[in-house]
């Protein structure tokens, strides 16, 4: 009776509300074109929200809940301000398709999308994103488009983000350039299917609704603003759903970090003799450790500045993972769905190095992708990786490696 990654009528009808699961425009045997997340669709959404609110079985509030893409569209329809729309729970989504999935530091990463483009049918025309990624490369209108006005959503808002997930920058993107006063945020350990309907995570949601949608008195508004779960080795965690106020974590201390090349090391005082290192491209890679003496939790935004040359070629892709290690150097990894995660992550197509000054902040980098800057023989250029936009990391015991990994 759930459509995907959607509410489960099974649970919410027994619990006094109504599901209504609606197909985009174009999508099934509907009229129109499929617009895969243009203003086309937070328009309808809008209409389709205030046809909801004066039906007779309808208080007069509406919410939205789902993830995925369907968090996706909540994002825009309540940036539109239907009057009866009254709160929203995106339960992880991506908001900047361009610079989040399909050009993720400028690298083209289509194939992800040309599955869900496969998924969607219906009797007229279908946006075809990937192939407007190809015919579009670069952030213009059309990719605008898609990007939601968060700043104008101001009604309730319940976000989730999963630390393993590529959902996890635009979640918390969106949360935190919104404008309501009454949201909340919580950062789990575990994939967005399962997290999206254990039952301990429904009776929250449930609360929430209550809250908004039904005037129960409940005191959710005491919930904390935040919520984090910190991840240890394997299936082990430092925190379970630890209460904060803000994210990034209002005690956060920024710290920098030195790459040493001459010996491979990440050091906390600047290098004092200039020093480089290379590798194959094709085969190669480069790995800096740094050896903790206390227990350490890194918990937040960080970013790797490289000075790179790109030895004969004009351009090059470069792939960060932060991975712990024990003692002896071995990759202690965390799991999710039990299979082990690659580590914090980042990406940089170096020709897309320019930022967007308007939307980097002094922790997180956010590339403009409007244009493209090929290395010249010889020339050496400063790049700035954001690795996973936020991520946790669990709190290292005594002794243990931090690993930097560094290909292309």
């Amino acid at each position: 009776m759930a459509k995907f990654e959607s509410p489960d009528p099974m649970y919410w009808c027994y619990q006094g509300y109504a599901v209504a699961n609606v197909d985009v425009r174009g999508a099934g045997h509907s009229e129109g074109d499929v617009h895969m997340f243009t203003h086309q669709d937070r328009e309808d959404g809008y209409d389709f929200v205030e046809w909801l609110a004066v039906q007779h079985w309808c208080n007069g509030k509406v919410g939205m809940s789902g993830n995925s893409g369907v968090a996706m569209h909540q994002w825009g329809i309540a940036a539109m301000q239907p009057p009866h729309l009254a709160c929203i729970a995106p339960w992880e989504c991506t908001t900047d398709l361009f610079r989040e999935s399909l050009y993720e530091g400028g690298i083209p990463a289509l194939s992800f999308n040309e599955f869900i483009a496969a998924q969607v049918t219906g009797t007229g025309g279908v946006d075809d994103q990937v192939a407007m990624a190809r015919k579009y490369p670069f952030m213009n209108a059309y990719w605008q488009d898609k990007i939601a006005d968060w700043a104008s959503v101001k009604i309730p808002v319940y976000q989730t983000a999963g630390w393993s997930h590529f959902h996890l920058p635009g979640s918390i993107n969106a949360w935190r350039r919104c404008k309501s006063r009454r949201k909340w945020l919580r950062i789990h350990r575990d994939f967005e299917w399962p997290d999206t309907y254990t039952p301990e995570n429904l009776e929250d949601l449930k609360r929430f609704y209550d809250r908004y949608l039904k005037d129960i008195h409940n005191g959710w508004e005491m919930t904390p603003k935040v919520r984090v779960d910190v991840m240890d080795a394997f299936d082990l965690d430092h925190a379970d759903r630890r209460p904060e106020t803000s994210f990034p974590l209002e005690r956060t201390q920024y710290k920098k970090l030195y790459l040493n090349a001459a010996d491979t090391s990440l050091q906390t005082t600047p290098v004092e003799t200039e020093s480089q290192i290379s590798y194959d491209g094709n085969t190669g890679k480069v790995e800096f450790d740094m050896a903790f003496d206390e227990d350490t939790e890194l918990t937040g935004y960080m970013y790797l500045r490289l000075y790179v040359e790109a030895d004969g070629h004009d351009d090059m892709d470069l792939f960060v993972n932060i991975q712990k290690a024990d003692a002896s150097g071995r990759w202690i990894p965390w799991f999710t769905l039990n299979e082990p995660h690659p580590g914090a992550w980042g990406k940089m197509r170096v020709s897309r190095r320019e930022l967007d000054e308007k939307l980097s902040t002094k922790f997180c980098p956010v590339l403009a992708q409007k244009r493209e800057l090929k290395l010249s023989k010889g020339e050496i250029v400063p790049v700035d990786i954001a690795i996973s936009w936020p991520r946790t990391s669990a709190a290292m015991p005594v002794c243990s490696r931090a690993r930097w990994t560094r290909w292309s």
